[in-house]
């Protein structure tokens, strides 16, 4: 059996709300329950606390905050950060900077932060980052700088206790997101092909999705792929996750518009089958839990009347879908989900643009159980919020 290639195609608004609304139907009492039992298989006694960064002139400080809200101030960035990661055991957070500036921002314990300098490993725009060990993250980035589009990306090794950094096996790639539990590693390839002799001046691009191991050989396998001539922001694999067991995949299929098209996979010996696809008028989102199959997607609740921001949470194994309240991030003045991070206990840390983000300038870090969608807390202001220990 060969590797499943689907067409890549924009799914029609009504075939999307069709599917919606048909999981909701069938599969909201099943969710209820597979969420109170995925909360329950990764349950444990372990303290964690939310680590958020507020914007402060012209850097990001470190907020821990409690699930009441109390806010304490700990460690400032050099600079202001576009993404995070927090190690598996949740002891390191580490940062990229806004516009891909080639540094690397480490802290453990919070009231200090390192800068790694990537540019003597060659690398002049960093674009996206993943934990592999306790210890090290796997990054990618380019030797060209001021671009972060990920065609001309690189993989590298970082080791976050000597600051060394070293090439990954010298692959090409970009993205890339890793089950710790299981050594896989899915990320996103480029090739640059022959562009059309009628229109020389338009990029023509295959993207790859690719899945390999921390410890195999060479490039690994390609899940799927498209080729497209680039005449429009288009990305047919954008910000792949793997779940921790490593048999899931979701990313989204996203174009010059805010709206993102999520595909849910499971992998199989040889290739995969895939699960479901659900279009969103809102940015791409994607979280999985920690120790069980369960999946946050940002979104909107379709169907009649306006489309209100929401999340929702997938159980694929249980071919479960749940939403929150159609409600509930308007009634707390957010448009729309921007990230989230998983707990052990089942709760998510939710950054929430707000309506009035024009004037406000700062996302609101929400609390939501994924046992019960229909209530949130607003822990005040934030952005890039992760679980830490």
């Amino acid at each position: 059996m060969s590797p499943v290639v689907r067409p890549r195609a924009r799914i029609p608004y009504l075939l999307a709300l069709a599917l919606v609304i048909t999981l909701l139907l069938v599969a909201a009492a099943a969710l209820i329950v597979s969420s109170q039992a995925g909360a329950a298989r990764h349950a444990a006694p372990i303290q964690e606390t939310i680590l958020t960064l507020r914007t402060e002139s012209d850097h990001d400080t470190m907020y821990l905050v409690s699930n009441e809200g109390t806010a304490t101030a700990k460690g400032a960035l050099p600079g202001v950060a576009e993404t995070v990661a927090a190690s598996p055991d949740g002891t390191w957070v580490a940062y990229l900077p806004v516009g891909g500036k080639p540094f690397l921002w480490l802290s453990q314990g919070w009231d200090t932060v390192r800068t790694v300098d990537l540019q003597p490993a060659g690398i002049k725009t960093v674009t996206g980052l993943t934990w592999t060990t306790e210890t090290q993250l796997l990054i990618s980035g380019t030797s060209k700088a001021n671009n972060a589009a990920g065609y001309t990306d690189k993989l590298y090794t970082v080791d976050v206790t000597t600051g060394a950094v070293a090439s990954f096996r010298n692959l090409s790639g970009t993205e890339p997101n890793a089950s710790f539990d299981t050594g896989k590693i899915v990320y996103v390839k480029y090739k640059k092909l022959k562009a059309d002799p009628k229109n020389p001046k338009v990029a023509h691009y295959r993207e790859s999705l690719m899945v390999t191991t921390l410890d195999g050989l060479g490039a690994g396998f390609t899940l799927d792929e498209d080729e497209y001539y680039l005449t429009s922001d288009y990305r047919a694999f954008a910000a792949p996750q793997i779940a921790p067991g490593g048999f899931w995949i979701a990313y989204g299929t996203t174009g010059s518009d805010v709206s993102v098209t999520y595909t849910v996979i499971y992998l199989d010996t040889q290739g995969y089958v895939p699960w479901t696809t659900i279009w969103m008028p809102t940015p791409l989102a994607i979280a999985w839990a920690p120790s069980s199959p369960l999946l946050a997607l940002g979104g909107a609740a379709v169907g009649p009347g306006d489309m209100d921001g929401a999340m929702y949470i997938v159980d694929p194994d249980a071919g479960a879908t749940g939403r929150t309240s159609r409600d509930l991030f308007t009634k707390a003045s957010i448009e729309w989900v921007m990230d989230m991070d998983w707990a052990l206990d089942g709760k998510l840390v939710v950054d929430g643009l707000p309506k009035d983000f024009d004037t406000s300038g700062e996302t609101h870090v929400l609390l939501v159980d994924s046992s019960d969608l229909k209530q949130l807390s607003d822990l005040g202001e934030g952005h890039l919020s992760v679980w830490v220990r």
